[in-house]
């Protein structure tokens, strides 16, 4: 027993002396290698040495310094690339504004950064074919920034000069958002006696090769030489726009990656100047809703009609018939073809119509007779495009029909009141004025409209009658007015 006892305690002081060993070669160890720390230098100690640009940063360390270049909101940055160490940040007020719609691109040129826009951000400088500066001043004198492109004279893309976004990571989706508004300024210095002309151009394209101008989809606006000198609101619509090889709509186009701009056409080397700002996609140029009726819905007005839609939305106690009982074709909630917001209605009178010559819009009847006796004056808002052919028997006539819903011989008892728009007038709104103080009803040729009993209905017609001519007319605010 005495034996294995201090065979035991033998061993303990064996494991002992090792332990301790171990204990000090690894205490050794580790300072050996922190002092090989203190002694090498490297890539990853904290601190700013060996070919490094900061601490840990630039140099041969493979990783970038951040800087007010990097499209990065770091170093205590307020914005990417600005504020703190960098530049002060300049405000993008409409960008925070449009932060709140829906549109999935848009860039205001407030700035050259993110701020300035969604999922949009311009090529840099060396990369684009014009010379930008974003974030000018408003040639307008208004307190928003702007961007100022310059075309160059002999630019490096001989003739065809661009400003670019950078693509998109993936195609862009153009089955709804295939609508586009941007505002442009035109200075009246550019000499548009040569080449250069004020046209803006929406080009939408792959980024696949040098040949995507074989594919791109191109809008394109040219503003009125009246509207230089103030910004204009350019709305390109893609609904009807194709590709370039193969006819492919834009809103079914699954390849396109990449937006850019033209301004001052293409082919030529002449110089120009350009402001812009707010460029967006959207679904619709028509702002959302009936205001317009419901500005008058408390006016306290008999009856109204607003025509931004084909319901009972639009008005009040009138509705349309049906399209399928109306002689033209009305087309409800179109775009304003003077360029505004405000939503209209295209009325198409086809050639050879149903009617033999006698197409015409109807409202429906009124439950109960029509008292003229405090309103029997109206107005109607029309837009006459000058592309119509008034050469033969189509005339730039509005006609407000007032009749009775007895049987088919009303025409026989009606009054028309009808005004004929001047062709100065073509290509604008015109205020049109139905007066009926005076107006006959065809039936017995002496009483007056304020003295009818009979009437319960509403009809208008555009064009004039007796001929199967076609025409094309907008419309918008019938209402009517108190002596």
């Amino acid at each position: 027993m005495k034996t294995n006892t201090n065979t035991i305690r033998t061993l303990e002081g064996w494991l002992f002396a090792i332990l301790t060993l171990i204990t000090f070669i690894s205490c050794e160890e580790e300072k050996f290698f922190d002092d090989l720390d203190n002694v090498l230098p490297s890539y990853v100690d904290g601190i700013q040495n060996l070919d490094e640009e900061g601490i840990d940063c630039g140099g041969g360390s493979g990783v970038a310094c951040p800087s007010c270049s990097d499209g990065i909101q770091n170093q205590g940055e307020e914005g990417i690339d600005c504020g703190g160490p960098c530049e002060a940040c300049i405000p993008t007020p409409r960008a925070d504004e449009l932060q709140n719609t829906t549109s999935p691109y848009f860039f205001t040129f407030e700035a050259n950064d993110a701020a300035s826009g969604r999922n949009l951000l311009p090529l840099p400088q060396d990369a684009q074919g014009v010379t930008f500066n974003l974030g000018a001043a408003d040639p307008a004198g208004g307190d928003g920034l702007v961007g100022q492109i310059l075309r160059p004279e002999n630019g490096p893309f001989g003739g065809f000069e661009d400003f670019k976004f950078q693509p998109q990571p993936g195609p862009i989706d153009f089955s709804s958002f295939n609508k586009f508004t941007m505002e442009v300024y035109i200075p009246s210095s550019n000499d548009f006696s040569g080449n250069l002309e004020p046209l803006v151009e929406v080009i939408l394209h792959d980024n696949i090769d040098g040949n995507f101008f074989q594919r791109w989809t191109i809008l394109p606006l040219t503003v009125e030489e009246s509207d230089f000198d103030s910004w204009v609101t350019l709305r390109f619509d893609g609904t009807n726009a194709v590709s370039a090889n193969d006819g492919t709509l834009l809103s079914d186009n699954a390849t396109y990656d990449n937006i850019t701009l033209r301004f001052g056409g293409s082919g030529h080397t002449e110089a120009g100047e350009f402001f812009v700002r707010d460029l967006q996609t959207v679904t619709s140029f028509i702002a959302e809703g009936t205001p317009r009726a419901d500005a008058l819905s408390g006016s306290g007005l008999p009856f109204f009609y607003t025509f931004e839609t084909g319901d009972a939305d639009s008005g009040l106690h009138l509705l349309p018939r049906p399209t399928e009982q109306q002689g033209v074709v009305p087309t409800y909630r179109v775009s304003d073809p003077a360029g505004s917001t405000d939503a209209v209605t295209r009325i198409l009178r086809p050639e050879n119509g149903p009617f033999g010559g006698f197409e015409d819009f109807k409202f429906q009847p009124q439950p109960e007779t029509i008292d003229f006796s405090v309103y029997h004056k109206f107005r109607l808002d029309v837009y006459i495009p000058s592309t119509n052919d008034f050469s033969g028997n189509l005339e730039p006539l509005v006609e407000l029909i007032l009749h009775d819903n007895v049987d088919g011989n009303f025409f026989q008892r009606w009054t028309i009141i009808a005004v004929t728009i001047d062709p100065s007038d073509f290509d604008s709104w015109v205020t049109v004025e139905f007066d009926g103080t005076t107006a006959l009803s065809a039936a017995d040729g002496t009483t007056l409209l304020p003295d009818n009993d009979t009437y319960d209905n509403y009809t208008l017609r555009l064009g004039g009658f007796g001929h199967v001519e076609q025409g094309e007319f907008y419309i918008r605010d019938f209402v009517p007015i108190m002596d």
